[in-house]
C-alpha cells in the first residue's frame, strides 16, 4: 500500500475509524436525548463497554452496533456477547462507591438514523 501498512492492518484501520464514528454519533444522539455519558470504551472484567452513560439516577451499559437493520444488529448482540457485556458491566459496578438501577441498551447506527433499543437484554442470574 501507498502508506506503506499491509492490507489487513488498513482494513482494520478503516473498521476502528467506522466503530468510532459510530460511537459519536450514538454519544450525540444519548445526550439529545438527556443522558450523560460517564465513560467510553471501558475495558473491565475481560471485556469492553462502548458507553455508560446516566439517564437520571439509572446507569445505561451501551453496546453500539453499525447495521443496516436494526434487527441484524439486536441479532448481533448474541448470548456469547451479551454474557461478555454483563461481566465487564459487573466489573465495572464493583468499582462503584453505590450500586445503582443499571439497564443494558443497544445503540443502532443505521444509514436511516440511530435507534436505541433501551432494554434490548437483561443480565441473567
Amino acid at each position: 500500500m501507498a502508506d506503506g501498512r499491509a492490507p489487513r492492518a488498513a482494513a482494520r484501520t478503516s473498521t476502528t475509524a467506522k466503530g468510532r464514528a459510530g460511537e459519536d454519533l450514538a454519544v450525540a444522539h444519548l445526550e439529545r436525548q438527556g443522558y450523560v455519558v460517564v465513560a467510553r470504551n471501558v475495558r473491565a472484567g475481560g471485556g469492553e463497554i462502548d458507553i455508560i452513560a446516566r439517564e437520571g439516577t439509572l446507569v445505561c451499559f451501551v453496546e453500539v452496533r453499525r447495521r443496516a437493520r436494526v434487527l441484524d444488529a439486536l441479532v448481533s448482540v448474541d448470548a456469547k456477547k451479551q454474557r461478555r457485556l454483563v461481566r465487564a458491566a459487573t466489573a465495572w459496578l464493583a468499582r462503584q462507591r453505590e450500586l445503582p438501577r443499571c439497564r443494558f441498551d443497544v445503540a443502532v447506527v443505521t444509514p436511516a438514523g440511530i435507534e436505541l433499543v433501551r432494554g434490548a437484554f437483561e443480565a441473567a442470574p
